[in-house]
């Protein structure tokens, strides 16, 4: 009797061991590529994030250099109209001194002669002696409207070269009065505030006679080399 040959059926076909895990395994925890994928694009977008500010931080800084760099040229374009100002304005208060100055001159000379002739007129009535008086002064007031004032020597004042100018000098005996003014030949006026006075007054001044006296000084011991 012969054997009919085995003919495995589908119905009979037993699943292996593997093939029974994989089919008990969840779909959804084979599926991992997904969550990869969106774990590196988060990364990705991170990384882009940080490139990003980083740029924006570079651009910021160089604001920051170049907002430097104009603000030292400005205070630099500052600084030099400022002296350009100060240059214009010296130049334009030497100007207005050279066309004033021969008219302030004129007005010197005549409040010498207006107090040249108040001296002489010591014996005069005093109403001419007034009239004097007030011609000086209304010189005075009129360099005044021209900010120009009066240096304002006067006799017994100490010599000042840097406001008077001596024409000629008296001997005295008297080496408290060395170096004073003896006598106002011109007053000297200058204008208001400047560091040098534009005419200095013209003066008479007392210099010690060569063969006046002088005091001796009492010697100090110390400097003589006496013992202390």
């Amino acid at each position: 009797m012969e054997e009919e040959p085995f003919e495995a059926r589908a119905d009979q076909v037993v699943p292996s061991a593997g093939a029974e895990q994989r089919a008990d395994l969840d779909p959804n925890e084979t599926g991992a590529a997904p969550e990869i994928e969106g774990a590196v694009a988060d990364a990705g977008e991170s990384s882009t994030t940080t490139v990003a500010l980083e740029s924006v931080r570079d651009a910021v800084d160089a604001l920051g250099r170049q907002f430097g760099a104009f603000h030292d040229r400005a205070e630099q374009y500052e600084a030099r109209i400022r002296s350009m100002q100060a240059q214009i304005e010296d130049l334009q208060r030497d100007q207005v001194q050279a066309l004033l100055k021969p008219i302030i001159t004129k007005l010197a000379a005549l409040h010498a002669h207006a107090a040249e002739a108040e001296a002489r007129a010591a014996d005069a009535p005093e109403t001419a002696l007034k009239d004097l008086s007030f011609f000086g002064v209304s010189i005075e007031e009129t360099l005044g409207l021209l900010d120009v004032d009066s240096v304002g020597a006067t006799p017994g004042a100490p010599f000042d070269v840097t406001r008077h100018h001596a024409v000629r000098s008296v001997a005295t005996t008297d080496a408290a009065a060395d170096r004073t003014i003896q006598r106002v030949i011109r007053q000297g006026f200058g204008y208001a505030g400047a560091p040098r006075v534009l005419l200095p007054a013209q003066v008479a001044i007392f210099r010690l006679a060569d063969d006046a006296p002088v005091e001796a000084s009492p010697i100090d011991p110390i400097s003589e080399g006496a013992p202390e």
